[in-house]
């Protein structure tokens, strides 16, 4: 059952639903088992069905793309930009930032850049981090993305998670310095008080594990003094058994790797359901939008 939006929900600033639009399988079997493989068709379909609902909701949103992804698929950036979506950059081959030097790392940043820009025609505004790896050993790479033309990004998890996050930073939008004293506008994902520390309930293993009515309780909470922001991925949505190549690797695996692994499927069935709740009952809208509305604020 449908729960209608209070009046103050449809009163509130917009939330930002963001997607990091990219393919959970082949990135698996190169990041864990050492297979590297062509890009699946199944972002493809699961990045529709997610257009279909956000269309279903009149909602826009901005849509995070790897570079791999759009040299792939271009006629998916397409769909999305055409739907009226905002289009961003999620690098090119989902290398985390931790991994690679300046160098590389401009080198990732340009080429996604590039061919999101070649496929839409449009100069593009916004990025956001593979993996959140935008933290205080690795903060360079904000001065990396003034360089190439950058106006904001969106990759600081403002607390302590495994392997990612930056506790202690800004929770609202806002200008954040770099480390050359350059100065960009910065959205950071939404975290909440859980147990007496910050999390992020709004996506990510929180939002799949934790009871609806918890989330959405952290949601209210949160927008009683900022935009929600949101993010998933398409494959969070897909609870369908992987192709048997990849079951074959990870039966091979490690039996931690495994474990860690397979819980990643855990309640994945129930995630769809989950955003059209969501989507039903607060407002959403583009994060350029929604930057737009803090600054008149």
């Amino acid at each position: 059952m449908t729960i209608l939006a209070t009046e103050s929900d449809r009163d509130a600033p917009l939330n930002a639903f963001s997607v990091d639009v990219e393919d959970g399988i082949s990135i698996a079997m190169r990041d864990r088992f050492g297979k590297k493989i062509p890009q699946t068709r199944r972002v493809v379909d699961l990045t529709s069905k997610l257009l279909d609902l956000l269309e279903r909701h009149g909602v826009k949103g901005t849509f995070f793309i790897l570079g791999q992804v759009a040299e792939e698929f271009p006629g998916l950036v397409r769909d999305i930009q055409s739907s009226g979506h905002e289009i961003g950059v999620h690098g090119h081959d989902h290398h985390v930032f931790h991994n690679l030097t300046p160098e590389r790392a401009k080198d990732e940043l340009y080429r996604g850049k590039s061919v999101l820009e070649d496929v839409t025609g449009v100069k593009m505004r916004g990025h956001r981090a593979p993996a959140f790896s935008i933290n205080q050993s690795t903060a360079w790479v904000l001065d990396l993305l003034l360089e190439l033309g950058f106006e904001y990004d969106s990759s600081i998890m403002p607390c302590r998670g495994i392997g990612y996050g930056w506790p202690g930073q800004a929770l609202d939008i806002g200008p954040v310095e770099t480390p050359a004293g350059g100065r960009i506008q910065e959205v950071p994902l939404s975290v909440t008080s859980l147990g007496g520390r910050l999390v992020p309930a709004l996506g990510g293993s929180y939002f799949r594990l934790l009871p609806f009515s918890v989330s959405r309780a952290f949601f209210r909470r949160i927008q009683k003094q900022r935009s929600v922001i949101m993010y998933l991925h398409p494959y969070e949505i897909d609870p369908e058994r992987y192709p048997d190549f990849y079951m074959e690797e990870l039966n091979k695996a490690p039996l931690r790797t495994r474990l860690r692994m397979r819980s990643f499927w855990w309640r994945r069935g129930s995630l769809f359901g989950r955003y059209e709740r969501l989507l039903s009952e607060f407002r959403f809208g583009r994060l350029d939008r929604i930057m737009n509305q803090e600054m008149a604020r």
